[in-house]
């Protein structure tokens, strides 16, 4: 996308392209119980598996056909309604297609690969206990990454900086007289 906009300078608009919701196959659908569901069916078998799991094998020849887009995006939009997300999202995995939830933010730390991969951690605070926080999500074997502390406070290193940048003390405390610094 980024490159196309290079060469045209267009900036593409939301649900026009094949990877931005612009095609019925790599969409999200709204299921019955208000929640979401994602699909990145992109490759013919993946489409084609996903035809089988809704019920609608006719529409396999299909996938890019631009004339049938709206009748794919229509019964899509429908049969997801007729089940809850997990529902959804359990009978398009074992139906081998790329599906996966889409989460509200008090869902995603009870996501099983989120625990696994660790991207959801606590850290102590000095003030508040253990805290929870976002993981690191590069994982290296040989040089693995940590979280060594929290975000300061506002201000918090401002004294330490400004020392860092060669004021003395007597200017850093004229400063906060100044009410140019905290």
């Amino acid at each position: 996308i980024l490159s196309n906009y290079f060469a045209t300078l267009k900036t593409p608009q939301r649900g026009t392209t094949t990877l931005d919701g612009g095609i019925p196959q790599y969409n999200t659908y709204q299921c019955q119980d208000g929640k979401y569901l994602s699909l990145g069916s992109l490759e013919p078998w993946f489409f084609a598996n996903l035809c089988r799991a809704v019920g609608r094998e006719d529409l396999i020849p299909y996938p890019w056909d631009v004339s049938r887009q709206s009748e794919i995006f229509e019964h899509l939009t429908a049969v997801f309604k007729t089940k809850s997300r997990d529902e959804w999202v359990e009978i398009l995995r074992k139906s081998d297609t790329c599906v996966a939830p889409v989460y509200s933010l008090d869902e995603v730390e009870k996501d099983p690969h989120l625990i696994h991969r660790e991207m959801i951690i606590e850290v102590e605070h000095l003030e508040a206990g253990k805290v929870k926080q976002p993981g690191i999500s590069v994982k290296l074997s040989d040089t693995p990454g940590q979280i060594r502390r929290l975000a300061p406070k506002p201000y918090e290193h401002t004294e330490e900086l400004l020392k860092e940048l060669g004021y003395s003390v007597k200017q850093i405390e004229y400063f906060k007289k100044e009410g140019v610094v905290k």
